[in-house]
């Protein structure tokens, strides 16, 4: 686990919290790809995953309940009941795996999100009819993601582009998605030993952190072109990747 001066370690994990919940607020997705790499400067990283998946459950609340158009729950629930089933999976990959493996994973689970940005914005406009194996595809994926490095965003969005609709209406089933698979999910790795207390402890001045993100971002997320943050996102998702990837290989801290 973490040893943290209680003061200004906690400012600055707020801060990180609140910038990605800006992120995921804006996008509809981005909160874990970078908040965990965030947090891996600060602490370890089963620390900086435990604490984002706990965390993530108030941004998906959050997020969620402020948007509008609101899709229904119950539309987006396959997917959310087949990351569910897995989640536990990707949960024991992270209690078992070193410190090193847990790197990599990260990293190539932000490598997966960049690709998935990058194929999303050559995609054509087309729309697609919903097909239950592509949504068990996707929602198992993103369990096994979710599991082991809090990353459940990227399979399913890719999904939602595919079917199509129009940026509104993705990033609202976006965000149906997260509240649906997020509280059960949180709850199987409460179950499974995942959260400490010091975690919990961190988790509540978070939460604080999420609503600030979360207001910032629906004051100015009409402000930037869609080409430009296409354009850093990726960038920064490659960039984050390729760290985590070559410090879990290396073992450089």
């Amino acid at each position: 686990m973490f040893d943290l001066n209680l003061v200004p370690e906690a400012i600055v994990i707020c801060f990180c919290i609140g910038l990605s919940a800006y992120t995921q607020s804006t996008l509809g997705f981005g909160y874990a790809v970078l908040l965990v790499p965030l947090l891996t400067l600060f602490i370890d990283p089963k620390s900086a995953i435990a604490l984002t998946q706990l965390v993530g459950l108030g941004v998906s609340a959050i997020s969620y309940a402020e948007y509008t158009p609101r899709t229904k729950i119950r539309s987006i629930l396959p997917i959310a009941l087949a990351a569910t089933a897995v989640t536990p999976l990707g949960a024991w990959v992270l209690l078992a795996g070193s410190e090193q493996t847990i790197l990599i994973c990260v990293g190539f689970g932000i490598a997966i999100s960049a690709m998935g940005t990058l194929i999303r914005s050559r995609m054509s406009t087309d729309t697609h009819k919903e097909t239950m194996k592509l949504q068990i595809l996707a929602g198992t994926v993103s369990g096994l993601l979710r599991g082991s490095v809090s990353m459940p965003g990227p399979p399913v969005i890719i999904y939602q582009h595919w079917i199509g609709g129009g940026s509104d209406q993705i990033r609202s089933r976006m965000f149906a998605y997260m509240i649906a698979m997020a509280l059960p999910t949180t709850i199987i790795l409460l179950i499974m030993g995942v959260f400490s207390w010091q975690i919990i402890y961190y988790a509540v001045p978070g939460l604080l952190a999420v609503f600030v993100g979360n207001y910032i971002s629906q004051k100015t997320r009409d402000l930037m072109t869609e080409q430009i943050f296409k354009s850093l996102t990726i960038a920064l998702l490659i960039a984050s990747a390729t760290v985590l990837i070559i410090r879990g290989f290396t073992g450089t801290n």
